[in-house]
């Protein structure tokens, strides 16, 4: 079949929602009701200031961690240690086996090892002169 491959302008959103509505729906039918979640996590001052945050959605067994950021003032405080320690606290709590992430080589691949992380995958030159690397941590 010579199909055409069409740009969408116009329509982008709703042909983005179309896709995503069919690959879930085959998702569903091969693994299951994932019964997704989202957690998001914050660390505020004595102001009420966001210092630090954690976004994740967990899915079927396990704990996708999307974003963590530590404002640049209150780094190696232990901060994101809490706010991970606390992701993991979550994800067992839900019944989740394991958290997964993927981080830049200019962000924190050392912390995630510190913590327990593995990696699995590497995208050298990604963006050019880094790499992208994804971790997991099977929970206990």
């Amino acid at each position: 079949m010579n199909a055409a491959v069409n740009r969408e302008t116009e329509r982008q959103d709703s042909v983005a929602n179309e896709i995503r509505e069919k690959i879930i729906r085959f998702n569903v039918e091969q693994a299951g009701e994932p019964h997704d979640a989202r957690v998001v996590l914050s660390v505020r001052n004595s102001k009420g200031d966001l210092i630090g945050g954690l976004v994740a959605i967990g899915f079927w067994n396990g704990l996708f961690i999307d974003l963590v950021w530590i404002d640049e003032a209150h780094r190696r405080r232990g901060i994101g240690r809490s706010l991970m320690h606390a992701a993991e606290s979550e994800a067992r709590s839900k019944g989740w086996e394991v958290c997964f992430l993927s981080t830049f080589s200019f962000q924190a691949p050392d912390f995630y090892k510190k913590l327990g992380y593995e990696p699995f995958g590497e995208l050298k030159g990604m963006p050019r002169g880094h790499s992208r690397t994804w971790f997991a941590k099977w929970l206990k």
